[in-house]
């Protein structure tokens, strides 16, 4: 298969690398009002039918153990299903409810958590991150005073990404996420330019923790406290039952994706047991959960901040100006946890990536409607190649579907 994607970006985020969109955008509040809402492009039983077909052959020929896919429109769910296995080393078939790692999908519910909460007046993307917690600061003065939440979120802070190298050894603790971001140069001044960093988002999400506690920690801890927050306005109110941050390593008796590699002879085999990791990047990398609760989350995207049992959690601008590049040359498409593409005519605002030997693919296609999550259990080229092939698929069904 092409290898089709191309962007110098770091491994754990893999953009995908379709022709990016030269648009540019204010990466926080919205001045203007939201774009209008295309009609739902309807697919016949037939072409899901066959979209999953493709899904499953790509997948034996891939040879990858286990996956499980979600594709909704507003109100409807076309497609929630799981295929093979989610351990090689295991006789138990991955179904709709099995969780899977997000990895730098997180980033993108940690905005939508931070959006929520600016609707509620718990905080300001736009506003002097350091009115969340006044102890915060970063290495240089003039970017602590003028850095946002939403350059946090937009990862236009001027954070370097060798801090996130420091902050994934196990172990490391928010307290170390604050200390560095307190020592390490910055690259830029705050909204100057773009550079990836998952520390850079999960320092945001943490501040909104210090905010809606009244700028302090609460007492069990900022990871504890914000695994609260995000189960209390996101998960709860959408119904993302299998969500979490604190899952533990899969055991046989869990219905939790091993992840996979490759052996000598070129087999998918379960990855050694990994260290646990630090909280640290929690807000960015860390959170598991199902197709089912992914479902629920992307209706929630593309219904206008609705969600699945019709309470609004968000208004439409606000979750529209989550998608839109930051207003920097070098945005490489990223907005505010999503990177925007285009592929044929067709925009993408999407995430793919790979944590703990799993990789993810979530994707929002606005003209359509349409969002769709393919999760596995495996990593590497073949898992990267399956994923976007899978994108170009639907993209494609949907440009027929339109009579494009």
């Amino acid at each position: 298969m092409k290898r089709i994607y191309s962007l110098t970006v770091p491994a754990a985020y893999l953009i995908l690398a379709l022709r990016l969109s030269a648009a540019e955008s204010a990466p926080t509040a919205p001045a203007f009002p939201p774009e209008p809402a295309p009609a739902v492009v309807k697919l016949s039983t037939e072409q899901i039918a066959a979209f999953r077909y493709s899904v499953e052959k790509s997948r034996l020929e891939a040879g990858l153990p286990g996956l499980a896919v979600a594709l909704v429109q507003p109100g409807q769910i076309l497609l929630l299903d799981g295929f093979g296995k989610r351990s090689a080393a295991l006789d138990a078939s991955v179904t709709a409810d099995t969780r899977f790692a997000l990895g730098p999908a997180t980033a993108a519910v940690n905005s939508l958590l931070l959006a929520r909460l600016a609707a509620q007046n718990q905080l300001d993307l736009g506003a002097p991150a350091r009115r969340c917690w006044d102890e915060f600061r970063l290495a240089d003065a003039t970017a602590t005073r003028t850095v946002t939440l939403g350059h946090l979120l937009g990862m236009t802070a001027g954070l370097p990404d060798r801090a996130d190298t420091f902050l994934k050894a196990a172990g490391c603790s928010p307290a170390d996420l604050f200390a560095i971001a307190g020592e390490i140069p910055v690259t830029a001044q705050p909204g100057r330019a773009f550079n990836y960093s998952d520390a850079s988002a999960a320092l945001a999400g943490y501040l909104a923790v210090y905010a809606a506690n009244q700028h302090h920690a609460p007492a069990a801890g900022l990871a504890a406290g914000y695994a609260a927050l995000a189960n209390t306005q996101l998960f709860e109110p959408l119904g993302m039952k299998r969500a979490t941050y604190d899952a533990p390593s899969a055991a046989p008796g869990d219905d939790d994706a091993v992840g996979h590699i490759r052996d000598g002879k070129g087999s998918w085999q379960p990855a050694p047991a990994a260290a646990a990791p630090g909280q640290a990047l929690l807000p960015a990398l860390g959170l598991q959960a199902s197709a089912r609760d992914v479902a629920a989350w992307l209706q929630c995207e593309i219904s206008s901040g609705l969600g699945p049992n019709g309470q609004r959690l968000l208004g439409e601008a606000a979750v529209q100006a989550r998608w839109r590049p930051a207003a920097v040359l070098d945005s490489q498409g990223y907005g505010l946890g999503w990177a925007q593409q285009h592929y044929r005519g067709v925009e993408i605002i999407g995430h793919m990536g790979e944590q703990n030997h799993q990789s993810e693919l979530v994707a929002i296609l606005p003209q359509y409607r349409t969002a769709i999550a393919v999760l596995t259990n495996g990593d590497g080229h073949d898992a990267e190649v399956f994923l976007q092939n899978a994108l170009l698929n639907l993209a494609d069904l949907l440009r027929e579907a339109a009579g494009k």
